[in-house]
């Protein structure tokens, strides 16, 4: 009996060796297979541009992003031609627009036009000068 327990390890160092070499048949032999796995990438990378981007001084948030907020102090540091396209990309989502008194005129922007020296966009079938309102936020519209 002694003999068979000394033998047991020297039929598992055999065993294992032949079911190895059974699975490296089965296995790729390309140069390719041996190399390293690529490093994974950062799911985080887009988020983090977008927080480093956000967190600049100076960089006011746009209507590129989901959801917003701009104040009258950051839109009146834009040019005309900036100003105007942050509205256009307004279109189509739902705003809240803050004017001096604190009154509030939610709806979905349908559109920007041109009155006088001054912007303005169409909210909910109300016509919105830029120059009246204090705050500006946005987000997706749910309609």
């Amino acid at each position: 009996m002694i003999p068979a327990l000394l033998a047991v390890p020297i039929v598992q160092g055999v065993v294992g060796s032949v079911v190895g070499q059974v699975a490296n048949c089965f296995a790729p032999s390309s140069p390719a297979s041996s190399a390293p796995a690529p490093a994974p990438t950062n799911s985080f990378s887009p988020y983090l541009s977008r927080a480093a981007t956000a967190a600049q001084p100076g960089q006011p948030a746009t209507a590129t992003s989901p959801t917003g907020i701009m104040r009258a102090d950051q839109w009146n540091q834009m040019g005309a031609s900036d100003m105007k396209s942050w509205m256009t990309s307004l279109t189509g989502k739902h705003v809240n627009a803050t004017d001096q008194t604190g009154r509030t005129i939610s709806g979905v922007v349908s559109g920007v036009q041109q009155l006088g020296n001054t912007l303005a966009m169409s909210v909910g079938g109300h016509l919105v000068s830029l120059s009246q309102l204090k705050q500006v936020s946005w987000s997706p519209s749910t309609v």
